[in-house]
């Protein structure tokens, strides 16, 4: 069996595949947390990923504030999911090309406008899991784009 571009850079393939690793990898653990962690979870994050002292740590209105910030951001990010299922599954032809090169697009603004945060605002360094970030998009925009003329 031989393999050409346009069968390894499907839209189905690549757009299901940023759905699992996005919901299970990231989203549904936002969503989770505050049924999931405890406070000395989070007492102990606080202090030794965001740096708050442990006063400001063991203040339960920070712990719930941040719970709480995580689940919207969680809720937020499964609302994604829905218009990249459809554009693999129910689209097809040009109109699956152009929704897949939108949906590479968004998923390169928010991999761009994270690893900003990340590493800009917040001092991360360079991990891996933003180069995945990046590869995803392209990967996805790719498979739209040499589409767009079927």
């Amino acid at each position: 069996m031989e393999f050409d571009q346009k069968t390894i850079f499907h839209p189905k393939f690549w757009l299901t595949l940023f759905v699992l690793m996005h919901t299970f990898m990231f989203a549904i653990w936002y969503i989770l947390g505050p049924f999931m962690a405890t406070d000395a979870d989070m007492t102990k994050y606080l202090e030794e990923e965001i740096g708050f002292s442990t006063e400001l740590a063991t203040n339960s209105a920070v712990i719930d504030a941040f719970l709480e910030d995580g689940f919207f951001l969680g809720i937020m990010a499964m609302s994604i999911v829905p218009p990249f299922l459809a554009t693999a599954w129910l689209l097809e032809g040009r109109s699956q090309a152009l929704m897949t090169v939108v949906c590479g697009g968004t998923l390169l603004f928010m991999v761009t406008l994270g690893t900003y945060g990340d590493i800009v605002i917040a001092g991360a360094d360079l991990a891996p899991d933003f180069i995945i970030g990046f590869l995803m998009a392209g990967a996805t925009i790719y498979s739209g784009y040499i589409r767009l003329e079927d």
